[in-house]
């Protein structure tokens, strides 16, 4: 299980570098990067300018398809929602394990976001211009993990899940 997390996360962390190289494609008006052929791993890349414009609404689906393979989705890559002035709602698949650098920066619609407890990497400035920004809904199990993957300014907006 170890093995398999660090795979990942040298996956993730590679996405997050540079995409050029790997297989893009876009699906449901969301761009996507197959990041290990074998693996089966694909990440959320960033959209054209025209249409970060109008996103309001981001729902990242658990597995992708795309040329009659299945690929789960476990990264969200750098600046992949950056702009995106309009977003107001984002739900991440419980398999996302990296969020990008700036990969939610200049949201400035974004009101709040829940992250699962699989996530293990946040980039730098991932959530920075959002100033509307008031909560990171996260396990209760996790707030405390989640708050040092984040900048110290951020800390407080981290809070449990209500699950009423």
């Amino acid at each position: 299980m170890r093995r398999q997390l660090a795979v990942f996360l040298l996956l993730g962390l590679a996405l997050c570098a540079r995409a050029d190289g790997y297989t893009s494609f876009t699906k449901n008006g969301l761009a996507y990067t197959i990041v290990s052929e074998k693996y089966h791993v694909a990440g959320v890349t960033a959209l054209e300018q025209q249409e970060n414009a109008v996103l309001r609404r981001a729902e990242i689906p658990k597995r992708i398809w795309h040329k009659g393979r299945r690929y789960k989705v476990m990264i969200i890559g750098d600046g992949a929602f950056g702009g995106c002035w309009q977003l107001k709602y984002v739900e991440l698949p419980d398999c996302v394990t990296t969020l990008g650098k700036g990969c939610f920066a200049w949201c400035i619609g974004l009101e709040e976001i829940t992250l699962p407890a699989s996530v293990c990497v946040i980039g730098a400035d991932a959530f920075s211009s959002c100033p509307e920004l008031k909560a990171i809904y996260v396990p209760k199990e996790h707030v405390e993990r989640v708050q040092q993957l984040l900048p110290k300014e951020l800390r407080y907006l981290v809070k449990e899940i209500n699950k009423n």
